[in-house]
């Protein structure tokens, strides 16, 4: 562990233990501020708009929850082998075979969709994009897995984050071993009301092995290279929603953490939450993603990035899903838990309108590969329901 992280445990902005302290890890008031679950429940959007309802019809021998049907949206019936595009239900364009020697093709038509497979990914000729919501910017998906997508956003490291709003913004040392000398895992977490620090639902428990982590720090406006230091605090428990411990899909991927400090009174900032109000949201609203992406490209974490990008399409789960939001971006390990975050344009304020789940990608299929993009839980009725009536809580103790 570098030499400046043991600084941080025990020095004045960390945790000075004393011999007497029965809990391993938490400040003195730390249960009193994880009993106080009413001021952090009220840090959760309350007022949502109306949750819109999908009809779904099945397919013959569909299975319940399957990935396939027909969708009825805006009063069209979408059947297998169609699209809506522009109020239209039209059929796929059918690509020629391919052809022994390459040969430029012509450009698709912008009314219909090329149902042809991505060869990279060696995808079935019958695998539909079923569940896909195309953006206005990209009324064909399937073109977003042939073409690079290093155009469609800007990375930038943010200079001082510590004298700004981001500066709520901080990085997770996540302890996933029982051996508290083991490297921890990193990832990334947001101060969303005084007391609430929001992060994704994966960082805290791994539903492969089906383990919590062990202890979780969270360092806001964290540089590496800065003398100043911010208070840090650990996250005692947390609300995750229940569906996530049966079906982990993004739109489950979210937490809602207690602390043992006032961390947003004490930081001096917060960046709250905003429900959306409709799935076109994401094509008139310009967004930027700021978190601590953890690769080579990004100095291992070290410092905060901020990435401005498009939005690609929506992807749901399941007929009764909400369409989770797709952002180009070449963020990725690390920044799993930061927020999506937009300006409120008469407060001037920045506000959170997604939480980073996993990379994108189309079909999810056998051997595709990810998009340089990530996803977010869908931020409406469905999500903010959950976390306040319909979640597990956990302690970390």
């Amino acid at each position: 562990m570098p030499e400046p992280y043991e600084s941080w445990r025990n020095g004045p902005s960390g945790y000075p233990y004393s011999a007497d302290q029965s809990h391993p890890f938490l400040t003195p008031n730390g249960y009193r501020l994880m009993q106080d679950r009413n001021r952090v429940v009220d840090a959760i959007p309350k007022a949502f708009p109306q949750y819109p309802s999908y009809d779904y019809l099945p397919l013959e021998g569909q299975f319940a929850g399957e990935v396939v049907g027909e969708v009825v949206i805006d009063g069209h019936v979408i059947p297998p082998g169609y699209a809506l595009i522009d109020g239209q239900v039209v059929p796929f364009h059918e690509s020629d075979p391919p052809s022994a020697q390459p040969a430029p093709s012509p450009s698709p038509s912008p009314r219909a969709w090329d149902s042809s497979p991505a060869a990279a990914a060696q995808f079935a000729a019958t695998d539909l994009l079923q569940n896909i919501r195309p953006s206005i910017e990209f009324p064909d998906p399937l073109l977003l897995t042939r073409t690079p997508l290093t155009s469609h956003f800007q990375t930038q490291r943010v200079a001082r984050p510590q004298a700004s709003q981001l500066r709520a913004i901080g990085k997770l040392l996540i302890q996933v071993s029982s051996d508290p000398k083991a490297e921890p895992a990193s990832g990334s977490a947001w101060i969303a009301g005084p007391s609430l620090i929001m992060t994704s639902a994966h960082n805290l428990y791994d539903f492969s092995t089906g383990t919590w982590a062990h202890s979780v720090e969270f360092l806001p406006g964290f540089d590496y290279y800065s003398d100043h230091r911010l208070p840090t605090c650990r996250i005692t428990a947390c609300s995750i929603p229940h569906g996530y411990f049966d079906n982990p899909t993004t739109n489950h991927d979210i937490a809602a953490c207690f602390v043992d400090r006032n961390i947003g009174d004490m930081v001096g900032t917060q960046i709250p939450m905003r429900p959306v109000q409709d799935d076109g949201f994401f094509d008139r609203t310009p967004l930027r993603i700021v978190g601590y992406p953890a690769g080579s490209g990004f100095d291992f974490g070290k410092q905060m990035w901020e990435s401005s990008g498009k939005y690609l399409f929506g992807r749901r789960s399941g007929p009764h899903d909400d369409y989770s939001p797709a952002l180009a971006t070449n963020f990725g390990g690390g920044s799993s838990g930061c927020p999506w975050l937009m300006e409120d344009s008469k407060t001037k304020k920045l506000v959170a309108v997604g939480v980073t789940s996993a990379h994108a990608r189309m079909l999810y299929a056998k051997g595709e590969p990810n998009l340089t993009a990530l996803v977010s839980p869908y931020f409406g009725a469905k999500l903010f329901d959950s976390l306040s009536d319909d979640h597990r809580f956990h302690e970390f103790v």
